[in-house]
């Protein structure tokens, strides 16, 4: 069985993929901003005490992240997957996400959640990811990010920090190759989440279903995937 390290784990997506990871036998790390906010992450904890380690992080705070890698020195990574992440104007303050109305402070905090944080963490755990077998790196990322598919416009701080992340992983992609590290970006789909609101299409369950199947069937040779949670390629 595999060793998956996920981030954001108290709520969502990223507790739907602890949880279905688990229940099928693989050994857990997951990461959550504030253990005082995750009830539903130490319920999980007390029915797999021994496959699933629970760590405190904020992506959006770089000591956090350094200060995570020794903690789990010597301990191999399977699989990396960064869910976590900041969001704004797709179902609430969208006022705050057109032109016109964009707040700089916001704007760079974003930026620090969706683009710096996620590639910076992946730097501090490399040393497990090259000792774990699959040596897959994913990053949760959304649809907006893509260039090619942007014909509605506004969510300029959504798109912008998600593209950015895209281009890191295209970076990470060349970079990581000879040490036989595969990387993708994942949309998720429009989920039934806190931050997804209510006309969201799907749940959190088929969405974390999916990006499972597509992280197992993912190969080499498809680094710099950027696809759906159906494997259906988005374009850059």
């Amino acid at each position: 069985m595999s060793a998956v390290f996920i981030t954001g784990t108290n709520k969502g997506i990223g507790l739907e993929l602890a949880k279905q990871y688990l229940a099928d036998g693989h050994n857990v790390i997951a990461t959550c901003r504030d253990r005082n906010k995750a009830d539903a992450l130490d319920a999980l904890a007390r029915d797999y005490k021994d496959r699933l380690q629970i760590c405190e992080m904020d992506l959006s705070n770089v000591d956090s992240l350094r200060a995570l890698a020794p903690k789990l020195a010597g301990q191999p990574i399977d699989i990396f997957i960064n869910n976590a992440g900041a969001a704004i104007g797709y179902s609430t303050d969208s006022e705050r996400n057109v032109f016109g109305a964009l707040d700089a402070e916001i704007w760079v905090n974003m930026f620090r959640s969706n683009a710096i944080g996620p590639v910076l963490l992946a730097q501090y755990l490399y040393p497990n990811i090259l000792l774990g077998k699959d040596k897959k790196i994913i990053f949760v990322t959304s649809k907006p990010a893509s260039i090619a598919e942007n014909t509605g416009g506004a969510m300029y701080m959504n798109r912008t920090s998600r593209t950015a992340l895209n281009q890191a992983i295209k970076s990470m992609s060349i970079d990581l190759k000879d040490d036989g590290i595969t990387v993708a970006s994942l949309s998720p789909g429009w989920v039934k989440t806190a931050s997804g609101g209510e006309g969201a299409l799907i749940t959190a369950q088929t969405s974390a279903s999916g990006m499972r199947t597509v992280i197992a069937n993912l190969q080499p040779e498809q680094t710099a995937l950027f696809a759906d949670y159906k494997g259906e390629i988005i374009p850059w």
